[in-house]
Parts: C-alpha cells; structure tokens; sequence
C-alpha cells in the first residue's frame, strides 16, 4: 500500500506540482511530509499522518514547520520557535550524507 501512495506522490510532483503555484502553509510541503511519513512509519501510519496533514493545511492555519515525528510517537505539531532553533542547530552538527 505504502509504495503505490509513494509512487502517486511522486507523479503529482513531477507532473501536476510545478505546474501550480506554491501554495503549503508548512515547510516541508505537504507532499515530502507525506513522502517521509510513509517511509517513517510505514503505509498504514503514514497515510494517516499525510490524510491528517492536508486537512491542517488550509487558508485558515498559520501553517509552519511541521516534521514527520519519529517512529512511535503521535501526533505531530509544528515547532515553535526554541525548538526551531534547537533543531536547526542539531541539524547543523550532523554531516550530511545523503548524496
């Protein structure tokens, strides 16, 4: 289940996205946080997650960032502004290997 939705994803990304202006009120985009949910938390969780997600993003949220939330834990929320902080400079210390 999990790689047909990956795929979907996928397809409204390179086909259907950039012919649309930006409109997520969250960072990341609605669909990379369903892309990462899905890898996270497999096909069931992570659907949940990205069917939850949309609903949120709408003209009527401030929006924010928003991250998946790490495995075993629900729901997410978006970061305020310490924790931000505190995750970009934790991100800053690990290298990067994704290459």
């Amino acid at each position: 289940m999990g790689r047909v939705f990956i795929r979907l994803i996928r397809w409204y990304q390179r086909n259907i996205s950039p012919a649309r202006p930006p409109r997520c009120r969250y960072s990341p985009t609605c669909s990379a946080y369903a892309l990462e949910a899905l890898r996270i938390h497999g096909g069931l969780k992570g659907t949940i997650l990205a069917v939850w997600r949309l609903l949120r993003c709408n003209p009527f949220t401030n929006g924010g960032v928003d991250r998946v939330p790490p495995r075993g834990q629900w729901p997410s929320r978006p970061l305020d502004h310490d924790e931000l902080l505190e995750l970009y400079a934790k991100e800053d210390e690990v290298p990067d290997t994704r290459r």
